[in-house]
């Protein structure tokens, strides 16, 4: 059977899956002490109880890895950490492999569509993240980078610094974080009922599909922005579908229609017949994907 292993800042998801069936998930808190450990134990206790024996084990990490080893991964604060090493205490002859959480992700949206030779899929959190995905592999580049949408410097009109350290990144604006942020910058000059004490992503979404002035300008520029930043990567890459995930892409076809209709304005004749679907698999694709690692 395969574990897939979804880190999160706040839960570890996991599941154990066969023939690409999930047979259980469950979730643990995210520690930034012992989180291999507290996994490992996790995943052993259950499979002894159950009597699992276990192919192999795939990470999905919210963070720069490569080669199972974690560079960083600044929202849980783990950095130049050897996965295969520590996991191998554990389980000394299984499979071990990891991936960022995005390209993750994608895999597990590309094997649950089962139609697609290519696809790169778009997750909408609290940032902007990005995998593609062509014939079943995670293509991840010479620095295991690719696919890393979220930081392409894409706006110049307000250069908002990014966490990252660079100034105008695509989720600066795009990503449920931007939305907001650029709701507060753009507040008091469009009308609006967004309740600023309680504001969310959803809330801006929400209020734009209402006709909100301010909620419908600070969608149509961080959508215009994605867009754009898409139209890039299909010149780049050309990939059969692009796959819409994360929270803010629960705006569902209200947000698809708005960035199809801009995609036309920026995209090459070649390539204006783009398909753009959003993601079927919700918390689950992580878990999919990092199990089918190899």
């Amino acid at each position: 059977m395969r574990v897939g292993v979804d880190v999160g800042g706040t839960t570890v998801k996991i599941g154990f899956i066969d023939k690409g069936e999930f047979v259980h998930t469950y979730a643990i808190k995210t520690t930034k002490t012992d989180l291999f450990d507290n996994i490992c134990k996790s995943i052993k206790e259950y499979a002894e109880e159950n009597n699992i024996t276990i192919e192999g084990i795939g990470f999905g990490m919210p963070g720069h890895v490569g080669n199972n080893y974690i560079d960083r991964l600044p929202n849980i604060g783990l950095a130049d950490f050897n996965i295969e090493a520590h996991v191998k205490k554990y389980f000394p002859n299984v499979i071990i492999k990891s991936t960022n959480d995005a390209n993750a992700a994608a895999l597990g949206e590309y094997l649950n569509e089962h139609k697609y030779n290519s696809a790169y899929m778009i997750t909408l959190g609290t940032g902007v993240g990005g995998g593609y995905i062509v014939d079943g592999k995670v293509v991840e580049g010479f620095n295991n980078n690719t696919g890393e949408i979220g930081h392409m410097v894409i706006d110049f009109e307000h250069n908002y610094k990014c966490s990252c350290g660079l100034s105008g990144c695509l989720e600066t604006v795009s990503s449920a974080t931007g939305l907001v942020r650029l709701a507060y910058e753009y507040k008091n000059k469009f009308k609006s009922n967004i309740d600023f004490d309680n504001i969310t992503a959803k809330e801006v979404c929400d209020k734009a599909k209402e006709g909100d002035e301010l909620a419908c300008r600070v969608v149509d520029f961080a959508m215009d922005k994605l867009a754009l930043a898409i139209s890039y990567v299909v010149l780049t890459v050309n990939p059969e579908v692009i796959i819409l995930g994360g929270g803010v892409a629960d705006a569902g076809d209200f947000l698809i229609d708005i960035i199809q209709k801009k995609y036309q304005q920026y995209a090459h004749y070649a390539v204006t017949n783009l398909n753009i679907i959003h993601a079927k698999l919700g918390n689950k694709a992580g878990m999919l994907g990092a199990a089918y690692l190899w």
